[in-house]
């Protein structure tokens, strides 16, 4: 038994036919574009991985646009590729929207180590949704316009997190929020995910799983047993599909 790139158990038997279905969701996922929710009972650092590993790794090109809202200089670093081996500018591939929703210092919300320091960011300085949603889109639209078009899953967008913004603005908000993204997400067959450290069974996810294409579902688990320490799973809500956990 294998592991696909998406996290579902591959066997090394000929697959059933939901098996290959939920394969060829993903597949096509991927190459027309869709949004996620990470989601889960679980620490910071894990969530951290998870969009980091959405993100894209920096061997291959990928324009990244991370919206952080409650998200550490350290967390925000560790989801990016090292400058130094990427052989790809981070500073004309990635940019970043530090969102406030109460004053603090930019620094302490993106990074602001040296080799991180020509990556372009924006400080949204008031607490509205809007203004957040507008510099996503406006991001979106400028790496666009230095494209010929973007690739199956070239661009890449992380929100982190959702629950700041259903803490200020409600899920009506936030709902509208995630479509209007996604929408723009999905016509240039990019990637978005959004960060939610709710348990999936909790309201607010419920509330917010009609708005994406796939949840992921993150938990921790006993490294000394099970050989790792996170596991994920897929639940794909249109087609009631949900993976096995697998290795994060």
């Amino acid at each position: 038994m294998t592991t696909d790139r998406y996290g579902a158990r591959r066997s090394n038997a000929p697959p059933n036919d939901e098996f290959t279905d939920f394969l060829s969701l993903l597949n096509e996922l991927k190459s027309t574009g869709c949004t996620l929710l990470v989601v889960g009972d679980a620490r910071r650092k894990l969530f951290t991985r998870a969009s980091a590993s959405l993100l894209g790794n920096g061997n291959t090109l990928r324009y990244r646009l991370l919206a952080v809202t409650d998200a550490s200089s350290g967390s925000v670093e560790r989801r990016l590729p090292d400058p130094d081996e990427s052989p790809f500018s981070l500073a004309r591939t990635t940019k970043i929207a530090n969102y406030e929703v109460t004053p603090r210092a930019v620094a302490e919300a993106v990074p602001r180590d040296e080799e991180f320091e020509e990556i372009p960011e924006t400080h949204v300085p008031d607490a509205r949704i809007d203004g957040l949603r507008s510099e996503l889109v406006s991001g979106i639209e400028e790496f666009a316009r230095h494209t010929d078009g973007f690739r199956p899953a070239e661009l890449r967008v992380g929100v982190d997190s959702l629950g700041t913004l259903l803490d200020h603005h409600g899920e009506d908000a936030v709902r509208d929020y995630c479509r209007t993204v996604g929408r723009r997400v999905r016509e240039h067959n990019g990637m978005a995910h959004y960060v939610l450290r709710d348990a999936h069974g909790s309201e607010r996810v419920q509330s917010l799983a009609a708005e994406v294409d796939a949840v992921i579902e993150i938990r921790p688990v006993n490294s000394e047993t099970d050989d790792h320490d996170a596991e994920q799973r897929w639940h794909v809500p249109d087609r009631g599909t949900t993976t096995n956990w697998v290795r994060l």
